[in-house]
């Protein structure tokens, strides 16, 4: 499947066609750390400055085709590291330019009334 995407003025990427992967480029910069933070979705940042330098899509296709309720969203899978690593991933994953890519929500399990994040990709 071939992919235009709306933003490539914007932002630098490498799409692997028969792959299906699609890296976003935020910035140049070197990560000083990389964490997938849902199956399939990696964020590569500077931890030290709490910068996103690029988002790994694997599976980017089926990542942004809705399912049969709408939308296709995915558990955020961070809470297992430290609370320091957790606090910068979700403060790139809030603001621009990530924010442009994922989307976040969150919901409450009855039984634990604890946030629950999930996310979607926004397609291009």
């Amino acid at each position: 499947m071939t992919h235009r995407f709306a933003w490539e003025a914007d932002f630098e990427f490498d799409y692997l066609e028969e792959a299906d992967i699609l890296e976003v480029f935020f910035t140049k910069g070197t990560a000083t750390n990389g964490v997938e933070i849902a199956d399939d979705v990696t964020l590569r940042f500077d931890e030290e400055k709490r910068v996103g330098i690029s988002l790994i899509l694997n599976n980017y296709s089926y990542l942004v085709e809705p399912d049969q309720y709408g939308q296709r969203s995915f558990r955020l899978k961070i809470e297992n590291l430290p609370l320091s690593t957790q606090e910068v991933i979700l403060e790139i994953i809030g603001r621009s330019p990530v924010n442009r890519f994922i989307r976040m929500l969150s919901f409450s399990d009855s039984s634990s009334h604890q946030p629950i994040l999930i996310a979607a990709i926004e397609p291009a």
